[in-house]
């Protein structure tokens, strides 16, 4: 099968790993080609996506013509099986080919990474959702074109001695004090992650001593993060960004997820394949893979509940998950038989 991931991003985020992760797999049997932005190197932070692809994948990047041309071209030079979106950019200028009837008889399928908007995907011939809440938001006449596909987690390919030496060589770089019990939140530094929300609940749960918060990520909200806590910032650490997630799970004891709104949480997965405990908010996503452990789950927005979150976090030791559900070979297989009602 000839597959083509259109991707229109400058940054490496979830959807980015999720996209990287899919293509791997699938090229291991069929012929995969992802086009993406002319330069996709986010400049805040460095992190590509492009160098997160197997060699056997083949990266076709826009022109200074812009995406759409390229994308146009694209299509109609080669023939592929099927053109699978992500994202709105992306997604909307495939649905502009479609609408002009220049994708010719090329399935377009989309992956939903947020919410459904009949602007970008509207003329899509199938839709994958990665959680339970987009697919019940879905207009009526989209229902039957859709399918479930959670998202999966790969777990860390670290030796146990490796993940040792990465667990002190973190540990030494922040100076963190031995025996020190770790909470870890990762993501980008933007309003709806919610990490305001978590300072001000650090330090209403006034945690024993030898516990720490480190903040994992960068991005426009950190300055204002920074000043938030600036009175009681002794046992609060800002990382900055991070390359080697989830690799660095292993430098922590537990994991607190503050959002506001969690398309998936696929960093959630990650901490918990790392056998993290976790405290999450109750927020899209999240509700699908805690939906059993309501004690991990939290009212999200509200300071007085993440704080209580974290007294329990602070009490938990490492715990192993049930995570077969959101295992990568499973999910890769369900999409490609997914392609195939379409082809």
């Amino acid at each position: 099968m000839r597959i083509l991931h259109c991707l229109l991003t400058r940054e490496f985020a979830g959807t980015e790993r999720h996209v990287a992760e899919l293509a791997n797999q699938q090229a291991l049997t069929h012929d995969v080609t992802v086009l993406l932005e002319r330069h996709t190197a986010d400049p805040r932070t460095g992190g590509d996506i492009a160098r997160h692809f197997l060699p056997s994948v083949r990266i076709v990047r826009a022109n200074r013509a812009g995406y759409l041309p390229t994308l146009f071209r694209v299509v109609r030079s080669e023939t592929f099986d099927i053109v699978h979106t992500h994202l709105g950019k992306a997604s909307i200028r495939a649905g502009v080919l479609k609408v002009l009837g220049l994708m010719g008889k090329t399935p377009v399928i989309g992956t939903l990474h947020n919410a459904y908007r009949a602007r970008t995907y509207g003329k899509h011939d199938g839709l994958i959702c990665i959680a339970r809440w987009q697919q019940d938001s879905l207009p009526e006449g989209c229902q039957h074109q859709s399918i479930l596909i959670a998202n999966w987690t790969v777990p860390s390919a670290l030796f146990p001695l490796e993940q040792a030496m990465l667990r002190e060589a973190f540990r030494r770089q922040h100076a963190l004090p031995p025996g020190a019990f770790v909470i870890c939140a990762v993501g980008r530094m933007v309003e709806e992650k919610r990490f305001d929300c978590l300072l001000q609940a650090w330090r209403q749960a006034a945690l024993p001593t030898d516990t720490y918060l480190v903040l994992v990520g960068d991005g426009p909200e950190r300055v204002r993060l920074e000043n938030v806590c600036a009175d009681y910032r002794e046992r609060i650490i800002f990382a900055g960004y991070r390359s080697d997630v989830p690799d660095v799970f292993c430098a922590f004891d537990g994991f607190v997820l503050p959002s506001r709104r969690e398309p998936f949480g696929l960093v959630l997965l990650e901490a918990m394949a790392a056998g993290l405990p976790v405290c999450a908010t109750a927020a899209g996503g999240v509700l699908d893979i805690l939906e059993n452990v309501s004690d991990c789950l939290v009212k999200p927005d509200c300071i007085d509940a993440l704080a209580a979150g974290l007294v329990r976090l602070r009490q938990q030791p490492g715990r192993t998950w049930d995570l077969s559900f959101h295992v990568l070979e499973e999910q890769a297989l369900k999409t490609e038989q997914f392609y195939r009602r379409f082809c």
